[in-house]
Parts: C-alpha cells; structure tokens; sequence
C-alpha cells in the first residue's frame, strides 16, 4: 500500500501560479489595491488604478487639472510603489480622465 503525502495549498499555490502565468497577475493586482495607501487619502480621492499593461500603470483621474498635476508627480509616484512593491516593475504611469 503506497503512502499519499498531502502538501498545503499555501505551500503549492505559489509554484502552481507561476506555472500558470499568474503570479505576475496577482503581484499587479496589489499595486492596484495599495494605491491609495502608496498616493494618499487627497490623491487617491480623485484618481483610481486601474491596470498594469506591460510596465505601464494606467491611472484614471476625475478632472484634467489633477491629471496635470499628477504628471508633475510621476516620479516620485513610481519610486513610491517600488519601495512599497520592489518585486514589480512599473516603468511609467499613463494618467487619464474618463471611467
């Protein structure tokens, strides 16, 4: 009779992500939900994370003269979210009005 050795889904989950193209995924998802944390209560009440595209963290903001000012931002932004997420590369942020 053989012996089945049972391994924790924590244990494995990681690995089987990978193997799936999806821990990348995941990773990106925690920058979208610590961008208020990363940006602040004032920034991140008129802007929302939206998604990560190759590098790139596309950002919609609820009026143009925030847009603005963000871009002035981007920077210091990106340094922010590197040190809160230094596993993920964001190389710039494409800042936009609309839903």
């Amino acid at each position: 009779m053989s012996h089945k050795r049972f391994a924790r889904v924590g244990d494995i989950l990681p690995a089987v992500l990978k193997s799936l193209g999806l821990d990348q995924k995941l990773k990106e998802r925690e920058i979208l939900a610590c961008w208020a944390e990363v940006v602040g209560e004032e920034i991140a009440g008129h802007t929302r994370a939206v998604k990560i595209d190759r590098g790139v963290l596309f950002v919609h903001v609820d009026h143009s003269a925030w847009m603005q000012e963000l871009h002035f931002k981007e920077k210091e932004i990106i340094q922010r979210l590197k040190k809160e997420k230094p596993d993920i590369t964001i190389r710039k942020i494409r800042f936009g009005t609309g839903k």
